[in-house]
């Protein structure tokens, strides 16, 4: 009765979102399946996606606005192929796997704000999506799925996601407040200012949130954590722009982002805050300077400078300074062939000190890479184009190793595009990977890095065909990755060790289908399924990793009619592991489902209104694997909760 019950009201849901009435009006249509439009980060130059050989998805200001998505982890929870891997409490990291893969590259306006020592999660990610700028400032985000390494170097395996921020061209502001469950406040203000040849944007914004809830699955109850989690998310960002000339451009600025609070290490039945919570805080800053050009009118180039610093305490202190430069020049040898040429370098020192005397974990290090590129992207017959890279990284630890891809797309109609991308990977091991070393004690194993360790190396392709069928758009393609010297954790439990290594060889495989169907004026319907297999070969044949949900499903319907956007999303799991030898590779349920919402309602031109609902239906879940000794998960979703506000533009 309680599944029927839950099946009703979200057909429900569904019909009152279709059937919503209102003034007939174009719905704006989700920008992953718009062929027309023009992306930046598949080969380093503006190209249609039509014209593009591979996987990419966008997510405009239009949609971030209309669904009113708090940080960068939420709208890359919409888009398919991508996992936001996210504990559900406290001040923890959020991670983003593109086709399974946490190795992946994070831009800001073609900025790198990876990190070189690596994620506190224990994955091989080393960004934290919590340290992005407020999504206010962001015009668009690209989602480049599968390897981007000859073009972006170490980081890019799984991944490219490129966030471009807006424009400072026009005079506007706005301002928002939102009030919801568990103590919630989430405040934004910016404001973008025009005067002649300069330009300014200033954005701020704050979430915090008192406690947090989940629903048990063991004992099937909505249990609130004992802990306070005390949580701020703080971020400030200012731009500066001057136009030097009709060619030429300036752009100066600085982004600021805290975080703190207190997380459990893992959700237990008999919860001490003496050992069984920590408080993180983790302050992150950039200042850059960017100078852009155009020759001919036609070629860009620019010359960008950049300094990174993160500071993180936990059970110690985590510092990272990073100094880098980047160049880049276009060259349009005819009408149908650009060629990329440029450059980067960049060195971080990171330093970490335990908090406690004899724990160990104390290195002071330095890592280097210079890095030269070169793209060529051709249209060598009529609707066939190649676009084919080479790049060479100098590591300071890794060594030299150059890199190759090549991408091959044809183009059937303005519709309609089929693609097959190739591209090596070169991925150098983390300072933690290498330095990291904690001694055991009495009551814990100890953790230790290897500096022996290689670099990870190997080759990814996707194979891929999007077209549009009367109103409805399709996209179907197959990923592959084989990765050899893959480095991997092997995380101990109570008193035995935590060591790194490299497995012999990993293979991920996978596909993905979309689909975005426009039902009317005002309704679109999107769904998607991607399935992922990833298997590691120690030497005895490969075996499967569990630590894996095989299955990933979404559905969204979205309604505007000019006054009301409505959008609800349904996301779903399956096979997942519910029996292993490892816990921390375990599932309590094979499968989960949930419901979120969101409603916007525009009273003014100037002034809306908006109300968003997770986990409607209050399901027991997890983004990572992991079960606790009393059989529930280590790291449970949060429970339902709401959040209402209002935004104002002016």
């Amino acid at each position: 009765m309680k599944k029927m019950s839950k099946g009703m009201l979200m057909a429900a849901l569904i019909c009152g979102v279709v059937q919503w009435g209102g003034t007939p009006v174009n719905a704006s249509e989700l920008q992953e399946f718009a062929l027309d439009e023009y992306v930046v980060t598949a080969a380093r130059t503006e190209t249609k996606l039509v014209d593009t050989s591979a996987n990419i998805s966008v997510v405009d200001a239009q949609t971030i606005e209309e669904r009113h998505y708090q940080d960068v982890s939420e709208v890359l929870k919409d888009v398919p192929g991508a996992n936001v891997m996210d504990t559900g409490h406290g001040a923890s990291e959020k991670v983003i796997k593109l086709n399974g893969d946490e190795r992946v590259l994070v831009l800001v306006d073609g900025r790198k704000a990876n990190l070189q020592i690596g994620s506190t999660s224990g994955g091989r990610a080393n960004f934290d999506m919590n340290q992005l700028p407020d999504v206010g400032l962001i015009e668009r985000i690209e989602v480049l799925k599968g390897a981007g390494g000859a073009l972006y170097g170490s980081d890019a395996v799984g991944g490219v996601v490129n966030i471009i921020t807006k424009k400072a061209d026009r005079n506007y502001g706005k301002v928002s407040l939102g009030v919801g469950s568990f103590g919630e406040k989430d405040m934004s203000a910016m404001y973008s200012i025009k005067e002649g040849k300069t330009g300014v944007n200033v954005a701020v914004s704050r979430n915090e949130k008192d406690y947090y809830k989940y629903r048990d699955v063991k004992s099937d109850t909505t249990k609130r954590w004992p802990g306070k989690s005390d949580y701020k998310n703080e971020k400030v960002s200012l731009k500066l722009e001057q136009e030097l000339n009709t060619n030429s451009n300036l752009l100066i600025g600085y982004d600021y982002s805290k975080f703190e609070g207190n997380s459990p290490t893992n959700i237990v039945e008999n919860w001490n805050p003496n050992t069984d919570q920590a408080y993180l805080d983790k302050k992150s800053q950039s200042i850059y300077a960017k100078y852009d050009w155009f020759v001919n009118e036609n070629d860009a180039g620019y010359l960008q400078v950049y300094h990174n610093e993160l500071e993180y305490s936990n059970a110690g202190f985590m510092e990272e300074k990073t100094n880098g430069i980047d160049a880049q020049q276009e060259f349009s040898l005819s009408n149908s062939n650009k060629l990329v040429i440029g450059a980067s370098w960049s060195k971080s020192d990171v330093k970490t000190v335990a908090e406690y005397v004899g724990m160990g974990n104390q290195y002071d290090e330095s890592v280097e890479n210079l890095a030269f590129f070169i793209n060529d992207n051709w249209e060598f017959i009529p609707t066939w184009t190649l676009n084919a890279g080479i790049r060479y990284d100098d590591h300071s630890v890794s060594g030299d190793e150059t890199t190759l891809s090549a991408g091959l797309n044809k183009k059937f109609n303005d519709y309609s595009h089929a693609y097959f991308n190739w591209g090596q990977v070169f991925k150098a091991p983390t300072t933690d990977d290498l330095y990291y070393n904690i001694p055991g004690g009495e009551k814990w194993g100890g953790m230790y890095g290897d500096e022996n360790l290689k670099p990870e190396t190997g080759d990814t392709w996707t194979l891929g065909y999007q077209t549009k069928i009367n109103n409805t758009d399709v996209g179907i393609n197959y990923f592959e990755s084989d990765l050899d010297d893959a480095i991997a954790w092997d995380w101990g439990n109570g008193m035995e060790d935590s060591r790194v290594r490299n497995v012999n060889k990993q293979k991920k495989r996978g596909m993905e289908l979309t689909l975005n169907h426009e039902l009317n004026g005002n309704v679109d319907i999107i769904a998607s399924y991607t399935y992922l297999k990833v298997e590691n070969d120690e030497g005895i044949g490969y075996v499967r990793d569990w630590n894996y949900m095989p299955n990933t499903y979404r559905m969204g319907v979205h309604y505007n009619d000019g006054k009301w956007d409505s959008n609800i999303w349904l996301r779903a799991g399956s096979g997942g592991a519910t029996h292993v030898y490892n816990y921390s590779q375990s599932y309590v349920d094979s499968s989960y489902w949930t419901v979120d919402m969101a409603i916007t309602y525009k009273a003014t031109k100037d002034l809306s209104f908006y109300a968003k609902g997770y986990n409607l239906f209050n399901e027991a879940y997890a983004d990572y694997a992991g079960v606790n000794s009393s059989g529930s998960y280590k790291y449970p979703a949060q429970s339902r909760r709401f959040i209402v506000g209002a935004e104002y533009k002016f």
